[in-house]
């Protein structure tokens, strides 16, 4: 108990986010802009930011149900499935 009373800031600093460059998230007033993650980093006060704007103000799109992604993401992971689809049916001949 005293180990963690004289370290409580370091089990608190942790915060770990499955967000990548290259991820697209959910920005704006309403989360509904379309925005690629550039930069990950933090800010004068230690709080993660993405693309210099703070964390919390984002929907990471990956993880929302498929009622809730833009159109043009479910297009992006339909072409996707088509192609890998059409990549195994030429091994497969």
């Amino acid at each position: 108990m005293k180990f963690i009373m004289e370290h409580w800031r370091k089990f608190t600093e942790a915060i770990e986010l499955d967000i990548e460059i290259g991820d697209i998230i959910l920005g704006g007033k309403y989360k509904n802009k379309r925005i690629e993650v550039k930069k990950i980093g933090e800010d004068e006060l230690g709080q993660p930011t993405i693309n210099g704007k703070p964390v919390l103000k984002f929907r990471m799109e990956k993880f929302l149900p498929d009622e809730k992604k833009s159109k043009k993401t479910l297009d992006a992971e339909k072409a996707a499935k088509e192609a890998e689809t059409q990549e195994e049916s030429k091994d497969e001949t």
